[in-house]
Order: structure tokens, then sequence, then C-alpha cells
């Protein structure tokens, strides 16, 4: 919409009724002009007949006796009638007599009459009138004048109540709906619309344009609601879903345990715990015995489920709240148990070993034989996350060359405890 300068369509609407009253007062002004002159002509057209018929005799009477002074005061109270504004009497002996302003009588047209002899022969004169134009000019403008001032009052007021019910009616309501449109912000976007109008028996344009900003309000308010609810539903699978990448970017996908990227960060926890509080930690590290006989005997499937039995023989044989597990690849696992000293672990390597070669896996209705060796060791002091876990994998080792299935310990004395 191009940028044009305000205009109240009240005050517009307002502005033209007034102009058009004015018009109209013009337009009456001059038929009321044209109809005074129509009515001056005729009035002096009725008074021309009335000196013919009452003043014409008298001079007839005047003339025929040769009394000029009588002709000439006769003369004098035709010319005195206002409406008349200069008389020439010429007689047929070429005499002439007039009374009035002897001006009038060149500008406008002349009533001619002919003075008969008392004893209706001929002609003794002809009596000539004009008619006086400043009288008439004085009389329309009077009348047009009367007229106009009462039309014009009647316009006032008129236009007056116009104006007054186009402000509380048009002007008020629309410069609220305006007003209340251009404060629209996001925040004030579903605020009530109220007019404040006087209590009516019927509605307008106007209470139809404010119930449609309340329905559009309403179905906005519903919208908004809605976004909400959707926002809230996908910020919630949102979470759920990076909680699920997360799980799936720090466990082993096959069998469920932390995977080796989440190792070091995790044991660097640990070590720090431990200087901190000075409290000890170990790690026991398992390889399964042979596994690559049991993929080739029972196949990949078959070696994916002794993996998920026997993390899940560890984790049902260790606290599930305080030990975490890592599976460091294939079928090797390390797992960590903090507030656990040496000779505690080597028991829990030990008890976790016996349970492994007891329980054995159930795979296609088939019986898997399953051992694992164990390596054993307590953190020290100046060990890091690399050296500790060298040194467990060290005594694991160490098992397996010492015949598999069985637990080597950092510390041999404790083999015989």
């Amino acid at each position: 919409m191009p940028n044009l300068p305000f205009r109240s369509l009240a005050g517009h609407l307002i502005r033209n009724t007034l102009a058009l009253a004015l018009c109209c007062m013009v337009g009456v002004f001059g038929v009321q002009s044209a109809l005074m002159v129509q009515q001056h002509r005729a009035e002096f057209q009725r008074l021309v007949d009335d000196i013919a018929k009452t003043s014409v005799p008298l001079l007839a009477v005047s003339l025929w006796d040769i009394e000029p002074r009588t002709v000439q005061q006769q003369l004098n109270l035709v010319a005195e009638r206002p409406q008349v504004g200069y008389v020439l009497l010429l007689t047929g002996t070429g005499r002439q007599f007039e009374a009035g302003n002897a001006r009038l009588g060149r500008q406008t047209d002349s009533r001619r009459i002919s003075i008969p002899t008392p004893q209706g022969t001929g002609n003794l004169a002809e009596l000539q009138l004009w008619g006086n134009p400043d009288f008439e000019v004085r009389e329309i403008v009077h009348a047009a004048w009367t007229v106009l001032a009462g039309y014009g009052f009647f316009t006032v007021l008129v236009c007056s109540l116009i104006a007054s019910m186009l402000r509380r009616e048009l002007q008020k309501p629309l410069q609220r709906l305006a007003r209340f449109a251009s404060e629209l912000t996001p925040q004030t976007l579903v605020q009530p619309l109220v007019l404040d109008r006087p209590p009516r028996a019927r509605t307008d344009e106007i209470d139809q344009v404010a119930e449609g900003f309340s329905t559009l309000q309403n179905g906005l308010r519903a919208h908004i609601a809605d976004l909400d609810r959707m926002v809230a539903e996908r910020t919630q699978q949102l979470e759920a879903l990076a909680e699920a990448n997360h799980l799936l970017s720090i466990t082993d996908p096959l069998t469920g345990c932390l995977n080796r990227r989440t190792l070091e960060p995790r044991l660097l926890e640990e070590i720090e715990r431990a200087q901190r509080y000075q409290r000890p930690f170990s790690v026991i590290c398992l390889d399964l015995d042979h596994f690559k006989r049991i993929n080739d005997r029972y196949g990949h499937a078959g070696g994916d489920a002794v993996l998920c039995a026997t993390v899940e023989h560890l984790r049902r044989a260790t606290r599930s709240r305080l030990d975490w597990m890592v599976r460091l690849g294939g079928e090797e696992f390390l797992l960590v148990q903090p507030e656990t000293v040496l000779a505690t672990a080597l028991r829990n390597a030990e008890r976790l070993r016996e349970l492994l070669e007891t329980t054995p896996v159930l795979f296609e209705e088939q019986q898997i034989a399953i051992t694992a060796s164990f390596g054993v060791a307590q953190w020290q002091p100046d060990q890091g996350p690399s050296d500790l876990l060298h040194q467990a994998d060290a005594l694991l080792y160490q098992a397996k060359t010492a015949g598999r299935n069985q637990v080597c310990p950092a510390d041999r004395r404790l083999v015989a405890i």
C-alpha cells in the first residue's frame, strides 16, 4: 500500500457534507434571485396597469383643460412610487412633462401608455414609465438574503447534527479500531477489543468489524495454543532422540556396554575421584577363551549370543549402580569397580570366572560352554588411564599364557589368600 498521508474518514464525510450544503445554498440563492426578478417585473406591470386605470384619466382631463401645473403634480405623484424610476409625458403639441430620475430613463426599457381625449376621439399624449432598478435590486437582495438566512440556519443545524452523529457513531469507533490495530504486537495479539459503544437494538458494520477481530483473535489464540502443544511434543521427541543418539554414541549396540570411546574420559573421572577422596578402585580385564572356535562352530550369531550372555552374567554379578563395564573390542571387556581394593576385586573376578564356567550359554537348543581369563589390577596414584589399562591387559595376557580360565592379579601374593 503506498505511503499516503492520513485522512480521517469521518472528518472527510463531514467536510464533504458542509461543502455540499454550501453549494446548495449558492444554488438556492441563485434560483431565489431569478424568481424575485420575475416577480418584480410582474408587479411593475401590474403597477403600470393600475396607473393606466387611475392616473391616466386624470391626466387626460388636465391636459384637455390645459393645466400644466396639475399635469406636473400628477406626474410627480406617479414618480413618487418606489417601483417607478422616471416618468415622461409627450403631448401632441410637442410639450414634455417629466418626473423622477432622468438618468434611470436611459438604463431600462419603458412602458408606454396612450392618453386619449376625455371624449375618446383621439390621443392627447403618450405617457412613458421606467422602473427603478435600485429598488428592484434592493428588494431582490433583501428577499434573497431573508431566504438564505433561513436556509443557512437550517443547513448549519442539520450539518451540526450530522457531524455530531458521525463523530459518535463513526469517527470514534473507527479511531478506536485503528488504534487497536496499530498497537497490536505478538504479546498483545489476543487482547480483547473494547469499543465502549452505547447499547443499541441493532448491529452495524462497525460491530461486524469488531466481531471479525474477535473471531480472528480466537482463531489465533487456538492456533498459538496448538503451536505450543506441537512445540512441546517436538521438543520432547528431540530430547528423546538426542538421548538415544547420546546412548548410541557411548554404548556398544550389541551388548549395551559402554564402548571404548567412553573408556578414557570415564577412567579419568574415576582417577580424579580416587585422588580427591583417597579411595581405591580396581579394574578387571577379561577375555573369553577360544572365542574364535565358538564363532567357527556356531557362526557369528552364536558368537553374538555368547557375548550378550556373558555381559548379562557380569551385570547380574556386579553392583549395578556402582560398577561399570566397557567392551574393549571383540570378546574382551573391562569391568571397573570403584571403592574396591585389589583383594576384593580378585575375589569378584574369581567369582565371575566360576559363574561363566558353570553357566553355559543356550543357543538354538544347544549349550555352549565358555570360560574366560582375567587380569586384575588396582589403580596406583602414579598411574594414568593408559598405564592402568596396560597393566590389566598384561595381567590378562599372563592368564592366557598360563593356560586360560584363570585370574591373574597384580599382586601374586593375594592368590594364596
